[in-house]
């Protein structure tokens, strides 16, 4: 009979073969390789719908299978709207940190901090607040200056240095005694105990902070020309 084919044609979908895309909303039959694009949640329940009109009166579909395929659909449905609040709950959790973050950044406004980092800032001959800290007792200890291209400018033979913290002072000059330009540049901690082997180094710097702002990577504070990370910052002096 006609409607006994139309029927069949219509019969997409079977609790064995129904799949759903999450990301597109979209319900698959793997049979008949509908693809997600093509066939959403609406289209599904007209498929149902359909078959119901066509069935054969004589030869009905058992309605055991149109339940089993109405729950198989809630399920997938409640799956789909469960991701997507994942993701929006997502979202909002990210716009609650970066908004904590500049209200934090806010405050530190106009204070010293200090953080983790290697960086330095040379402004009228002067270079900002740096340390390292040794975690044993070195037999050598060199430091290396590099601008922003990495080149080293300058390098700083200390000679022996205790376990803790050090204070690195540079006086903004190069190797050949020449005043450098102002900018912002690095330092390289290199530090061998008494048989060569490497001592483990830590950097951080000090300085006050001068601007908040946020950007895709998160919120940034300025510390005497450094743009730093807020999540860098160790404490406030």
């Amino acid at each position: 009979m006609a409607t006994s084919s139309a029927a069949s044609a219509l019969n997409l979908a079977t609790p064995s073969t129904v799949t759903v895309d999450t990301q597109t909303s979209g319900i698959v039959s793997g049979t008949d390789k509908i693809t997600a694009k093509t066939v959403g949640k609406e289209d599904f329940l007209k498929l149902l719908v359909t078959q119901l009109r066509y069935q054969d009166p004589l030869q009905p579909e058992d309605p055991k299978e149109f339940v089993a395929q109405l729950a198989q659909f809630s399920s997938l449905e409640q799956q789909i709207n469960l991701n997507q609040n994942f993701s929006s709950l997502s979202d909002q959790m990210k716009a609650l940190k970066n908004t904590l973050g500049l209200s934090q950044g806010v405050s530190l406004l106009g204070k010293t901090v200090k953080g983790e980092g290697n960086s330095l800032t040379l402004a009228s001959g002067q270079a900002s607040e740096a340390a390292y800290q040794l975690s044993k007792e070195a037999a050598s200890v060199t430091v290396a200056i590099q601008n922003g291209s990495g080149q080293t400018v300058r390098t700083l033979n200390l000679g022996r240095r205790g376990a803790g913290q050090h204070t690195l002072a540079w006086d903004g000059k190069n190797d050949q005694g020449a005043a450098l330009a102002d900018g912002q540049y690095y330092f390289q901690v290199s530090a061998k105990d008494v048989q060569g082997n490497s001592v483990e180094v830590s950097t951080t710097f000090s300085g006050t902070v001068q601007e908040v702002f946020q950007d895709s990577q998160g919120v940034w504070v300025k510390v005497d020309g450094r743009q730093i990370l807020l999540d860098k910052i160790q404490g406030v002096m």
